[in-house]
């Protein structure tokens, strides 16, 4: 008897060494079908086949701990504390976004993990479908849930009410008895006041969303987590989930009051609202785009006649006059500045604001742009009969001409020089420069006006923000200077700051980066000195009163001038005059644009071995990015009108 249960003992502990053995193989096989999932009888076999495919799948088990590796059937997988994933995750979420309460902490953490299961569920469910050979929906379905069981996520329970038909009818009822989420939180001693199981569901909506090609989601109504008896989930396309659990909660044999709380993934309705942004993220940059379309034309079509009505009144200005018509045209002239100046602003201001203004860096004289400056507010002091001294300190030991944008500096200071002579009524008005350290000037207007109280220091720069709404009455101005010359030191690199107090003056400080220009690159031009050649110059311009304008002062340059109407016409004279030295292009004409004029010229060059003949682009629009298009386009310089004669001269003996 003793010699018999001895026996017995040894074939039970061998059989268990057989059990043990067979699961470090990862052999299923002695397993009973099914024994993996529960599910209704009409659809048992196709589970009991499943088990067989999941089986073969995992039985090649390769773990090799002094790599790190763990591997079934060639594919890397890694083991993860569950309740690293659940209870300990949603711990620390709650503790990130303690300031958001715990509701919304819950549902950021909960948001996280659904879409980071999801995910994972689709990948896991292509990866599985495709390893072993599963081509029908219902086929990579059922394998689902065998897999879920096998690789640790939950044993399914699929209830018999469910429907899991190839379309939008998809309806499924399951449980998960043995939970990893849920019985994290059991483990730990603690009670949720919501559903915790999140990745079980979306990775099982992943899982079959992959299996049947369209959207799937997955919502958790009963929790062991929360005190219920099971983990209840249901399985539908997103847009019926809320009408399948209302149905589900309103059945006499449902668990669940009508009145319970359920956290419906968002993962789809985030999809939904990212569309939707990158919808209007579209329509914003097609409304920019509008927008800047917008500013090139108005600036195209008010710039150019300025230009021509300030360019004619400068060119009559130049010849003997009586002092009565020179008085006359000297208003007409300063009245067209104005009125320029104004349209600059307000170009400018809209320019910044949609991101489009340019800034360039070129040879810019200081003493060139003082003298320029001093001899207009001069002239303003004089004219208005002003008790107003005007100053300028320009030290030696600034170079020459620095690297800068030289129409955004005039900008600046002659926003600043028309503030100061706006507020100051007699003493003095300071331009000065200073070197600030060695890569950095720093210039300023200084006057012995009304000045400003502390208060309103900062309010003077912001848009049409003026001390006092009376200025305006009483001095003024748009309230656009102050704001645009900030903008502009800014996009120069540099900062600016006022110094004042109320009944005793302003000075307003910027500075710009210090770049010297060496002597060789020098490009200072006196505009007026003579000019001994008579080199050809080709003018494309399609108003024929800013053509004439610019012919004028070509030719008393001491430039010969042929004309063209349109970029058509242009090409055509290029090519029958072999003498011309040099284009000026306008950009924006009929028939044929500049920039297309440009290449269809260079491409002639290309074609006839011929060197390359200078092309500097004219355009009333200086909108970002059309130096770059000219450029491209194959012009070999850029300026943007209304073009003084000095740069334009200036620019032109850069080439010839």
């Amino acid at each position: 008897m003793e010699e018999g249960k001895k026996i017995k003992l040894l074939e039970e502990r061998i059989a268990e060494l057989e059990r043990e053995n067979n699961l470090l193989k990862r052999n299923f096989s002695s397993l009973e079908n099914g024994s993996t999932v529960s599910v209704p009888k009409d659809i048992q076999p196709l589970f009991d086949n499943a088990q067989k495919i999941v089986g073969e799948y995992f039985r090649d088990l390769k773990m090799d701990p002094s790599h790190g590796t763990i591997e079934i059937n060639d594919e890397r997988y890694v083991l993860v504390r569950a309740s690293a994933l659940s209870y300990d995750f949603l711990t620390t979420i709650k503790e990130l976004y303690s300031d958001r309460g715990e509701k919304e902490a819950m549902s950021i953490g909960k948001n996280f993990l659904f879409d980071v299961s999801h995910v994972i569920g689709i990948n896991d469910a292509k990866n599985f479908h495709s390893k072993m050979n599963l081509k029908e929906p219902i086929e990579k379905l059922s394998a689902g849930p065998v897999h879920f069981a096998y690789s640790g996520w939950a044993y399914v329970d699929i209830l018999p009410e469910s429907n899991p038909s190839p379309d939008e009818n998809y309806y499924m009822v399951y449980r998960h008895p043995f939970s990893f989420e849920a019985d994290s939180w059991i483990r730990s001693g603690k009670r949720s006041d919501t559903a915790v199981c999140i990745m079980n569901a979306g990775y099982s909506s992943g899982w079959c969303e992959e299996s049947f090609g369209f959207a799937l989601t997955s919502v958790e109504v009963t929790c062991k987590a929360k005190g219920d008896e099971h983990c209840t989930f249901i399985m539908s396309p997103p847009h019926k989930i809320q009408q399948h659990i209302s149905k589900y909660t309103a059945s006499p044999r449902s668990p669940i009051s009508e009145k319970s709380h359920y956290d419906i993934p968002t993962f789809f309705e985030r999809k939904k609202v990212e569309e939707e942004m990158q919808t209007a993220k579209a329509k914003a940059e097609e409304s920019d785009k509008a927008k800047s379309l917008f500013l090139a034309n108005m600036s195209h079509e008010i710039r150019t006649p300025m230009n021509a009505i300030i360019g004619y009144v400068e060119l009559i200005l130049n010849d003997r006059l009586s002092a009565e018509h020179r008085d006359y045209l000297e208003n007409v002239k300063e009245s067209g500045k104005l009125l320029l100046h104004l349209i600059n602003d307000i170009l400018d201001i809209s320019k910044i604001e949609a991101g489009q203004l340019v800034v360039e860096s070129e040879p810019v004289s200081i003493k060139t742009l003082f003298d320029g400056k001093e001899s207009v507010f001069k002239h303003i002091i004089e004219k208005n009969d002003m008790n107003v001294k005007f100053i300028r300190t320009l030290p030696e030991n600034i170079a020459r001409e620095i690297y800068s944008d030289r129409t955004r500096l005039q900008q600046i200071i002659y926003n600043l020089l028309s503030n100061a002579v706006k507020f100051t009524s007699e003493g003095t008005i300071e331009l000065g420069v200073s070197l600030k350290d060695p890569t950095t000037l720093e210039f300023y207007v200084k006057d012995s006006g009304i000045g400003l109280e502390k208060k309103d220091h900062g309010r003077v720069f912001e848009m049409f923000g003026q001390a006092d709404a009376s200025i305006t009455r009483t001095h003024g101005g748009s309230g656009l200077g102050l704001t645009i010359a900030k903008k502009l030191v800014q996009l120069l690199g540099g900062t600016i700051r006022v110094e004042s107090a109320k009944g005793k003056g302003a000075a307003f400080y910027f500075t710009v980066p210090y770049k010297p220009v060496p002597i060789a690159e020098s490009i200072s031009v006196d505009a007026n000195s003579s000019i001994e050649t008579k080199d050809v110059l080709l003018l494309v311009e399609d108003n024929l009163v800013n053509q004439r304008l610019t012919k004028l002062i070509l030719e008393k340059a001491g430039y010969n001038v042929i004309t063209a109407n349109n970029g058509e016409i242009a090409v055509e004279k290029y090519k029958s005059h072999r003498d011309i030295k040099l284009i000026l292009m306008d950009v924006q004409m009929p028939v044929l644009d500049g920039l297309l004029a440009t290449e269809a010229i260079r491409e002639h060059e290309s074609a006839a071995g011929l060197s390359r003949t200078p092309v500097i682009a004219l355009t009333a629009h200086a909108m970002k990015g059309d130096k770059e298009r000219c450029l491209e386009a194959g012009c070999d310089n850029y300026l943007s009108k209304p073009i003084m004669m000095e740069v334009l001269i200036g620019t032109i003996r850069k080439y010839i």
